[in-house]
């Protein structure tokens, strides 16, 4: 009787207090993501390429650089600088000048990819943060399955004492015990992979943080059920507007729109403006100007060809962007409907499945006590609540993930009401 009391005193203190380790320290999901968009290379390439972006729309516009020569003109064989009138020493600058209007398109498509750049930082943030929110809730759930493993090894413990005991009285059976060790090893193999996993989670951490792999990450924090009400097509519109890829595309086909602007611009011709001094001996010196430009003659094989480039890679632009906004529409309306079924999954468990197996156990214990139930029907109960807490915050988990990718697809951060 007295290691039967020690069981129910057990059941009840790990039925009110999970396992935590006091030296960990607890770390939130928001503090992770704000820390991986700061410091995660993949971010910080893609802020780099920018900046080097905005660098081009300057150079873009900007003239070529001017032609500075020196030269002797008509000079005789003999190398006499004083035989010939027209003989001089001369010095010329030239400067090529686009034709009016090419150097402006070319700064607007400098900065239409410019802007796809940024819109692209986003976008790689987006995925990151979605990568770090899935460790985070895989990591989590993977410290509740050891809390809930570890309770459930204890109880099961005690029973192996307690039908050792029977048994040696001749109470009990040998398949009993047999069956009870058995349940213990699978529970000590569960334990292992749960490690392993943890630690390959808390590495996936470290790589999304830039940080060293051996670095600690912590005890992730509880989180509570929070309901987010959407509607899967009002999202769909939404993504249309706030979806960095798709932010990045539209500034794609802009820039290959004007792209087909700046082709046909090659119709017309460029300048190239010159002025040269010439000095002679004993004669007055010579100025001379120039303005020459190239005559665009060769139009089906050079002009036509390039215009119909750039019309293919604006066809082509035009088309990965439907290609990804189906994509996203699909990934929308597949996490979406995940989400939902989800919620309903998780207030099935919440408000039926749990609190029924709380009035089981308080049954089970009841008839116990008067010796209407024996003792595998009370842990039994014990044990199935268990079960259902891990389904749950399994579930939990999955909810939390979906939303992160849903928040992704969509571009922006969702409301949430917390359900107490």
């Amino acid at each position: 009787m007295k290691s039967i009391v020690s069981l129910l005193a057990t059941v009840w203190l790990f039925s009110v207090a999970g396992m935590t380790d006091a030296q960990e320290p607890v770390i939130g999901v928001e503090p992770l993501v704000q820390e991986a968009i700061e410091r995660n290379p993949k971010i910080i390439a893609a802020r780099e390429k920018h900046s080097a972006l905005k660098e081009k729309i300057p150079l873009a516009g900007a003239l070529e650089d001017p032609m500075l020569g020196f030269g002797v003109v008509n000079l005789p064989n003999d190398f006499d600088f004083n035989e010939e009138d027209m003989t001089a020493k001369e010095i010329s600058i030239s400067q090529k000048v686009p034709f009016p209007g090419k150097r402006a398109l070319s700064e607007e498509v400098a900065a239409k990819e410019a802007e796809a750049g940024a819109a692209e930082i986003d976008e790689i943030a987006n995925q990151v943060a979605r990568e770090v929110k899935t460790a985070f809730y895989d990591l989590s759930h993977v410290y509740r399955a050891v809390g809930v493993t570890q309770r459930n090894k204890i109880l099961l413990e005690e029973l192996a004492k307690i039908t050792r005991t029977r048994y040696s009285l001749g109470q009990g059976t040998q398949e009993d015990i047999i069956r009870i060790q058995v349940e213990i090893s699978k529970m000590l193999d569960d334990l292992i992979m749960l490690e392993q996993k943890k630690r390959a989670l808390e590495a996936r951490l470290n790589y999304l943080l830039n940080r060293p792999q051996n670095s600690q990450v912590g005890r992730p924090a509880e989180f509570d059920f929070s309901r987010v009400t959407f509607s899967i097509e009002d999202l769909q519109q939404q993504a249309i507007v706030e979806n960095p890829m798709l932010k990045a595309l539209k500034q794609d086909i802009a820039a290959r729109s004007k792209n087909i602007e700046l082709a046909k611009r090659d119709y017309l011709p460029d300048f190239s403006l010159k002025f040269s001094y010439g000095q002679r001996e004993d004669r007055l010196d010579m100025v001379t100007g120039m303005i020459e430009m190239n005559l665009p003659i060769f139009i089906r094989s050079k002009q036509e060809r390039k215009v119909a480039e750039a019309c293919a890679d604006d066809r082509s632009a035009q088309a990965r962007y439907e290609g990804a906004q189906n994509e996203i529409f699909y990934m929308i309306a597949d996490m979406g409907s995940m989400v939902q079924r989800l919620e309903r999954k998780i207030e099935l468990y919440r408000t039926g499945i749990i609190p029924q197996s709380r009035l089981q156990i308080e049954t089970a214990l009841s008839a116990y006590m008067v010796n209407k139930a024996d003792f595998m029907t009370l842990l039994d109960s014990r044990m199935r609540l268990y079960r259902y807490e891990l389904d749950y915050h399994d579930a939990l988990t999955e909810y939390e993930k979906s939303l992160a990718a849903l928040e992704a697809a969509v571009g922006t951060k969702f409301f949430r009401e917390v359900v107490k």
